[in-house]
């Protein structure tokens, strides 16, 4: 059965470095099981909300703080919120039993499972998923490991097609999911929609348009119905952090794609739109083969993603694309060699997996790692605090676990929970704007990188003290964290609960008061 074995070699390779990771995180946390990152508790604070018959992460106030469109319905609490926690964990270990399945059959369909190639095959199973990021991504607990899958499935389709073996299911699954999990998607998607169509398919092409535009539209349309703006304030707050809005869009491409390449993913992601161009320049093998639709698609959905795509925060944004320009290359690869020595093809084969796995192994190995630490030791007790001990609403600009399980409103300063102060923050606003709007959802104190933040502080507001992470673990925000009483009206009652607070902290943190208020 070498064929199945490919599979499974891609399978195990994936949840033994998938494991190893979270094994690594927990001894590191001292025995708590934490996400890398805080991002994923937004996530679970809209689905609690959805539950109740909302839609943000306040009951009382819509907002879409979730990049995805579908991610957070599927981690609707039905049983209890403890179990709800480890609902990303369990999606995510789908997705990744998924791509790495659909990473070992495009390796199969390329003819990697059979001959000489075969022990090559069995070198690109094992590492791929993890030089693809693939365990990494499912750590993290968010919607990227299941947009990944949607988009391998997508390249596994188009390719069974161009080879007169459609797998339909599998195309339309993928143009389907790819837009619903991130809106990144819509590229890959629309890009296939277009391949079909070409290869005179104008039913099914119909139905793949349908599919890739109206249930994002659908979505869209719903946010209008809820009053806000069409696309999620979680993805025009990543915009925003990348270009000034008042740029005109030619601008905007430029400066994104500037910003890109300043990563090393984004440097990646360049090198092998260079090597797919030099595909395309030096082989007519390739350009007269059905598969040079398929060299269209991957050199399109990653020049797309440079130009209007982000790179990097733990290396997710550029997850699903790199998996996908990965796999396209090694499927080309014996296209462009046609003819060629079959040891010269695998060895091209594995240097091309073996890049991205330095490019990015530092980064999982100890930012990764690390940063379960960061969370816990600082998101979760300023969750603890809030929900706690002061258990009133609370201003905070980096949402997560202060919001999740929350019964209290939580202003989001950063604008991803709230459309109002996404505005405040990316317009040339006044000095102080967060306290009318503290006023307004009688929010007592406010929890905040200062740095971040300097324009959003109330005039009356009043610092007591900063929450200290004393190690730079991983990947976080900041270390210092300011405390503020919104109003010298609250200045007790937020003393009187980090009197009580402060003595509970976990070591490698400690609480500094201001002068005052020991």
């Amino acid at each position: 059965m070498p064929f199945l074995s490919l599979r499974w070699v891609s399978i195990v390779s994936a949840f033994l470095v998938f494991v190893a990771l979270q094994a690594a995180a927990i001894y590191q946390t001292g025995g708590y099981f934490e996400y890398p990152l805080d991002d994923t508790y937004i996530h679970l604070a809209m689905a609690e909300t959805i539950w109740s018959g909302g839609y943000g992460v306040n009951l009382s106030e819509p907002s879409a703080a979730s990049s995805s469109a579908l991610f957070p319905f599927l981690l609707v609490p039905v049983f209890s919120l403890e179990f709800q926690r480890y609902m990303p964990l369990i999606w995510n270990v789908v997705g990744l039993g998924l791509s790495a399945w659909l990473w070992a059959e495009l390796l199969l369909e390329a003819g990697y499972g059979a001959g000489k190639l075969r022990r090559y095959g069995v070198i690109l199973a094992a590492l791929g998923p993890a030089a693809v990021l693939m365990p990494s991504n499912a750590m993290i607990g968010m919607e990227h490991t299941l947009h990944a899958a949607a988009s391998l499935a997508i390249l596994l389709g188009l390719m069974r097609l161009l080879k007169g073996t459609p797998s339909w299911g599998v195309l339309f699954a993928g143009i389907l999911f790819a837009p619903l999990f991130r809106f990144e998607g819509l590229a890959l998607s629309l890009l296939a929609v277009l391949v079909i169509f070409s290869c005179k398919e104008k039913r099914r092409g119909v139905v793949a348009l349908f599919l890739a535009l109206v249930p994002i539209l659908l979505f869209c349309g719903f946010l209008v119905s809820l009053g806000l703006d069409p696309l999620p304030s979680s993805v025009q707050a990543k915009i925003a952090s990348a270009v000034r809005y008042e740029m005109p869009i030619y601008l905007r491409i430029i400066r994104t794609f500037m910003a890109n390449l300043a990563e090393p993913g984004g440097i990646l992601l360049m090198l092998y739109l260079v090597v797919l161009l030099g595909m395309w320049l030096f082989s007519d093998t390739l350009r007269r083969s059905p598969l040079a639709k398929l060299w269209a698609v991957l050199a399109g959905a990653t020049g797309a993603h440079l130009l209007l795509g982000h790179i990097g925060w733990l290396n997710r944004y550029e997850h699903y694309i790199l998996a996908v320009v990965t796999a396209g290359i090694l499927v080309l690869l014996p296209v462009v060699m046609r003819g060629s020595d079959l040891q010269r093809i695998g060895m091209r084969a594995v240097i091309a997996v073996l890049i991205p796995l330095a490019v990015y192994a530092k980064s999982n190995v100890t930012i990764l790692v690390e940063s379960p630490k960061s969370i816990y030791l600082q998101q979760r007790q300023m969750s603890e605090f809030a929900k706690n001990y002061m258990k009133t609403p609370v201003a905070v600009n980096d949402l997560g676990w202060v919001a999740w399980g929350n019964p209290d409103y939580v202003l989001d300063l950063f604008g991803l929970g709230s459309t109002e102060a996404l505005k405040y923050r990316t317009t040339k606003s006044e000095p102080g704007w967060g306290g009318p709007m503290a006023v307004r959802h009688d929010v007592r104190f406010a929890m905040i990188y200062q740095e971040w933040m300097k324009e959003a502080i109330g005039k009356d507001w009043i610092r007591v003290g900063t929450f200290i992470t004393d190690e730079d673990w991983g990947f976080v925000s900041g270390t210092e964290v300011a405390f503020f009483a919104t109003s010298p009206d609250y200045v007790p009652q937020l003393v009187e609960a980090l009197h009580q607070w402060v003595p509970t902290l976990p070591a490698g943190t400690h609480f500094e008061y201001d002068a005052g208020f020991e």
